[in-house]
């Protein structure tokens, strides 16, 4: 396993829309660990397959969050299939690293997909991971975080991590 580059929000491939998984060979099987491996190096919770330069619809998302455990699964092709209730908290992205902001998201979504042996999966998650499940999804849309946001706000946030940016490279 191999820790993968984090593309940021100014890579094109996080604005495309990611292709649907037709075959699940060898490849994709090495590409989840290292993502799950990636997810963990870099504190995260989801990951989608976009975010390492992988246009395909594959998500790795921690259901251990907010226990002692790690419980890494991964969604083949998900799809949000119901949701409930909404509310606003504060949400990151490791594409954007350092910069949140208060976005609305389901309260509780139920998500189905398939796992890397072919069978299909469905999670019902409520809070945090909810949110998560959304977050990772969007990517596969090639939707950001910001982009839920007024254009005034969204390029406050973009300016600031321009910033960030040329910061790091001086």
């Amino acid at each position: 396993m191999s820790i993968l580059t984090i593309r940021n929000c100014l890579d094109p491939v996080l604005r495309r829309k990611c292709g649907v998984i037709q075959n699940i060979d060898e490849r994709l099987v090495t590409l989840s660990a290292d993502m799950i491996e990636t997810m963990y190096e870099c504190v995260g919770v989801g990951l989608a397959a976009n975010q390492v330069g992988e246009s395909s619809q594959l998500i790795v998302v921690d259901m251990g969050f907010g226990t002692d455990k790690h419980d890494p699964v991964v969604i083949v092709n998900p799809v949000i299939t119901a949701s409930e209730d909404e509310e606003i908290d504060q949400e990151g992205c490791l594409s954007i690293p350092d910069i949140f902001a208060d976005i609305s998201r389901f309260k509780r979504v139920e998500a189905k997909g398939v796992d890397l042996n072919g069978k299909d999966v469905r999670y019902e998650v409520a809070d945090y991971l909810a949110r998560a499940f959304q977050h990772e999804l969007d990517h596969l849309n090639g939707k950001l975080f910001w982009d839920m946001l007024s254009k005034v706000k969204r390029d406050i946030l973009k300016r600031k991590f321009k910033k960030k940016i040329k910061e790091m490279k001086a």
